[in-house]
């Protein structure tokens, strides 16, 4: 420094330096060393302090830098505007570390246009892969806008894979043919197969000479004579190129590959014209041989060994496809009649149900069907006369001509007459297959309850008519008959099937098979090896078209093959029930035609679903599951409907008799209690209805009840106490919480009344499933006839008697009353005596609950009220309360407007005034205007019920005696008639006579 004149003495010396002492120097001179040493342009220092002037005076003096005040200038001398070429640089090497978006800024600066749009595409793209998960359809229009922009600043190759990865595959295969030509043609040809363009992709790939792909395309879209054409192409320039010797036997190979395919595309639909278009043009004979005899496609063999000359062959070939026909031919030779007029009718059948695109049943037509036929009828009247006679009814019914319904009734009649199975088993079928086929409006609807369903529908066919009963007579007719059909099959392997052997027959001639005996073991062969039902069986020993099952496999396939039958055939009648259950019907009892219709619905679908003899897939069980709860789910309002006119037609009572509508109602009750495990006000009491209206169910299901109504003890203790009274083993510690008793009649009535309450002072509107207004009606009724039958007898109305009676029937022992009568049945009329004017009072709240249950409100509503009004007046006659409320009532004009003119007119004549007698009397002269007569019925010890209708006399000549509500004998009447013997569920004497149903 010193002899650079950079030495400055007037500095005071410094103390020399040590690595200990000047650490802290040592970091900043390390530091200054890398500003220094890592600059790019220009480095600039900041100092406040003279402390570093010894430095940047011997800098100075160096010349390495400049001293500048800190002001605007400075900062305009900082700013270093970076070239184009340099933005350009660095977006190239940003595009490279994949960071597009400081690249695209980068080229924007640059003013470089095409690598802005293709740094952005490219940004979008990477962006589009990361949302794919995320946000599918954002991500799609991101990728997009990418490929756009790809296509615009001419990157082709990148649009196209954008618009691939979009799946527009044909919007990128159109831009590799076009900018790439042929260079690209294979990918292109991918793009057009995966956008389904196999036309245009078997086109391409044909012009880059990529073979199996062009045919693999024409495969695809099932261009098959395109695919011919090809062929027929390269064969033809090949040849003229090449010589025949030459021609690739990869492409031979190839080509052989999806002719074959194409042929065995048409066999399989039954298409053997096409088929043989494509067999012709096999390279080999040898390799037509090898495709056609594994698919006993021998005719077409036969027709091509002929046309080539080799005769031989061909009459090989006729050897093996076992003419039947000829058979026939040979035993008429023989005078072997009887055999070739029953061959003549197994030939007939098979090739009416399995001949080449048939699928079995119906029936179809034939050449020379008619002619074969008359020929069997020819060769039977040369043997007996009875032979004779069911040959030609078989032969008529196989024919399957155009006939009235009428006739086929009469060839199933005389089958029957000669034991002729596969003419009762035709022709029933024939005869459900027209009940199936018929129009809706065709069905004659039954008003009565069928009992001899066999007449019944005999006489329906007799009259050209069909029924729903005869429907499912026939349905029951013919399932029972291939019940038969199961019992043969399950016994085949033991050879005990003695028993059902003409059942036997009939199936393996409907099936197009005959017994035959190899080693003394049998083997079963078949007519038409490519009958649909034996389509799935590996079959064995083909000699030509004679191909045959073992005894497993023939009964594996005929089981297969009858259970799919039953289950369809069965699925088809469950869908007519539905279609007229559903069908808008006219001019007949409607309730009773749907409960009917509904029942029989039961009935079909719960037969497929436990018959021992179907194997039910998943989706077929849920689908017959389905009938089963149409049937649930309606059948209770038509049993328990809220107009009672229609719970006294006596077909409806007779109808919730039959054991079907009981098996119904208890499924009703199944249904409810397996959906949830907490039951639903709506359930409950649906579930009371149905117990009370119909009678006993099983210990299972009570405690299935039961369990469902933790939450709510006071239904728990009725359905325990119900239960337990009734002569159930459920619960037999059970005791009455009230009483501490075992349940008696009066507990029960309590614990009944106990969970009414509980259920009417909940509120309905913030209770989801409440209870139906419908149904706790129906509970209210039961409460007050269950209360008035304390006394040994009761005044009711003739429909809340049938109610009474139908639970009674089923209980015939009914539990002690108790000394706590009196208890529950003064809280039992408290409940009443609140509830029915609250009801009626209150007509806003009580339509806004029926609202929630139906959408004709009004309608139930006035039905409602009637029944209301009905209860009041019971409350009278069998208690002496409620006149007031009654008499009250019928001057509101909201209540009697709901009420007919006759009803309300005839109420209107009772007053407080009268005495009990004469009240009496008006009230059975008004109930008896809404069909609903009044019933004085006696409790015997053992459940049996007597009774009369009680009518007001048209002339009022003499008043009612009526007892208090306190005595032992019903009370006498002006005027007793047989009105109520109408109902089919209890006879009617005189009042002082008992009989049991």
């Amino acid at each position: 420094m010193k002899d650079q004149d950079l030495f400055d003495t007037t500095i005071p010396s410094f103390p020399s330096f040590s690595e200990s002492r000047h650490s802290i120097l040592c970091s900043e001179l390390k530091q200054l060393y890398v500003a220094v040493t890592r600059t790019r342009q220009r480095l600039w220092i900041c100092e406040n302090t003279d402390v570093a002037e010894p430095i940047f005076d011997y800098w100075r003096k160096k010349f390495l830098v400049q001293d500048r005040q800190l002001d605007d200038s400075l900062a305009q001398a900082m700013q270093v505007a970076s070239s184009p070429e340099e933005w350009r640089s660095r977006g190239i090497k940003l595009y490279h570390e994949h960071n597009y978006e400081m690249a695209t800024m980068c080229f924007e600066r640059a003013c470089d246009t095409y690598w802005e749009r293709m740094s952005k595409a490219a940004g979008l793209k990477a962006m589009a892969d990361r949302m794919r998960i995320s946000s599918p359809e954002e991500a799609n229009s991101v990728l997009r806008e990418a490929a756009e922009i790809f296509e615009a600043i001419g990157k082709a190759d990148s649009a196209a894979r954008c618009f691939s990865d979009l799946g527009e595959y044909e919007r990128a295969g159109r831009i590799y043919l076009e900018k790439f030509g042929e260079s690209e043609l294979q990918r292109a040809g991918e793009c057009f197969s995966l956008a389904g363009c196999y036309e245009l992709a078997a086109d391409v790939y044909a012009r880059g000479s990529y073979f199996s792909e062009c045919l693999n395309a024409c495969s695809k879209r099932k261009i098959f004579d395109v695919g011919l054409e090809y062929i027929q192409h390269w064969k033809k320039h090949t040849t003229k190129e090449f010589g025949t010797s030459n021609r690739s036997h990869e492409l031979e190979k190839i080509e052989q590959v999806f002719l074959e395919s194409c042929a065995i595309h048409y066999h399989e639909i039954k298409d053997n014209r096409s088929m043989m278009t494509f067999v012709r043009a096999f390279n080999s004979i040898d390799s037509i041989r090898n495709f056609l005899r594994p698919l006993n496609c021998l005719d077409e063999l036969l027709m091509l060994e002929e046309e080539s000359g080799n005769f031989m062959e061909a009459a090989n070939i006729a050897k093996l496809k076992g003419d039947t026909l000829l058979v026939v031919d040979l035993l008429e030779k023989a005078g072997k009649f009887k055999e070739a007029a029953k061959l003549i009718l197994f030939y007939v059948l098979a090739n009416s149900l399995w001949s080449p695109g048939n699928k079995g049943w119906p029936l179809k037509q034939f050449k020379q069907k008619g002619e074969l036929l008359a020929k069997a009828k020819s060769f039977a009247e040369k043997d007996t006369n009875s032979f004779y006679e069911i040959v030609c009814s078989e032969a008529d019914i196989i024919a399957n001509e155009d006939c009235e319904v009428v006739k086929v009734m009469n060839q199933m009649i005389a089958s029957r007459k000669h034991n002729s199975v596969r003419g009762e088993i035709l022709s029933a079928r024939k005869i459900l297959d027209s009940h199936l086929s018929s129009e809706f409006t065709k069905y004659f609807w039954e008003e009565e309850l069928v009992i001899d369903l066999m007449k019944h529908s005999e006489d329906m066919i007799s009259k050209n008519q069909v029924s729903i009963d005869s429907l499912v007579y026939f349905w029951n007719f013919w399932k029972d008959k291939i019940g038969c059909i199961f019992e043969y099959l399950g016994r085949l392997d033991t050879q005990d099937v003695n028993e059902f052997r003409n059942y036997g027959e009939f199936c393996l001639n409907f099936l197009g098979v005959w017994r035959e005996f190899n080693n003394l073991n049998p083997i079963y062969v078949l007519l038409h090896p490519e009958a649909d039902w034996a389509r799935d069986v590996q079959k064995r020993s083909s000699s030509g078209k004679l191909v045959s099952l073992d005894t497993h496999q023939f009964v594996s396939a005929g089981q297969s093959y009858w259970r799919s039958e039953m289950l369809s055939v069965g699925s088809m009648v469950l869908e007519k029930l539905k279609g007229l259950y559903n069908f808008p019907i006219q001019k007949c009892d409607v309730i009773f035609s749907k409960s009917r219709t509904l029942t029989l619905i039961y009935e079909v679908a719960t037969f497929l679903l436990d018959s021992k003899f179907l194997k039910r897939s998943h989706h077929d069980s849920e689908n017959l599951l389905k009938f089963v709860r149409l049937a649930t789910k309606n059948i209770v309002g038509y049993i328990f409907p809220m107009d009672w006119r229609n719970s006294l037609r006596k077909n409806m009572i007779f109808q919730r008799g039959t054991d079907t509508s009981k098996n119904l109602l208890k499924q009703a009750i199944a249904e409810s209690i397996s959906s949830r495990n907490k039951l639903s006000y709506g359930q409950i009491g649906s579930i009371a209805m149905i117990i009370l209206g119909s009678g006993k169910v099983s210990n299972e299901v009570y405690e299935k009840i039961v369990g469902g109504l933790d939450w709510n003890q006071s239904w728990k203790a009725f359905f325990e106490s119900s239960f337990r009274a009734r002569g159930s083993d459920f619960r037999e510690d059970f005791v009455s919480p009230r009483t501490g008793e075992k349940p008696s009649e009066a507990s029960v009535v309590w614990s009944f009344r106990e969970a009414l309450a509980e259920t009417y002072n909940v509120n309905w509107r913030a209770v989801s499933h409440y209870i139906s207004p419908r149904c706790f009606l129906y509970l209210v009724e039961r409460l007050l006839i269950w209360t008035s039958s304390f006394k040994g007898y009761f005044v009711s109305t003739k429909s809340l008697f049938v109610e009474w009676l139908m639970f009674h029937e089923e209980h015939t022992s009914a539990p002690p009353v108790s000394s706590s009568v009196g208890g529950s049945q003064a809280s039992a009329l408290e409940f009443l005596s609140r509830v029915i004017p609250e009801f009626l009072y209150n007509e806003r709240g009580t339509t806004d609950w029926i609202r929630k249950s139906t959408s004709n409100v009004m309608e139930h509503y006035s039905l409602l009220v009637s029944r209301l009004v009905v209860l009041t007046c019971l409350l009278y006659v069998n208690f002496g309360s409620c006149i007031d409320l009654l008499v009250s009532l019928l001057k509101m004009n909201h209540i009697t407007g709901q009420l007919t003119r006759e009803f309300c007119f005839a109420l209107n004549r009772i007053t407080k005034g009268y005495s009990p007698p004469i009240n009496l009397n008006l009230i059975a002269e008004a109930v008896k205007k809404i069909d609903n007569p009044l019933v004085i019925a006696s409790k015997s010890s053992v459940g049996a019920a007597a009774a009369a209708a009680v009518e007001a006399s048209s002339e009022g000549n003499q008043p009612l005696k009526a007892s208090e509500s306190d005595c032992e004998s019903p009370p006498k009447v002006s005027q007793a008639s047989t009105a109520a013997s109408e109902s089919p569920s209890f006879g009617v004497t005189s009042q002082n006579t008992k009989s049991k149903k």
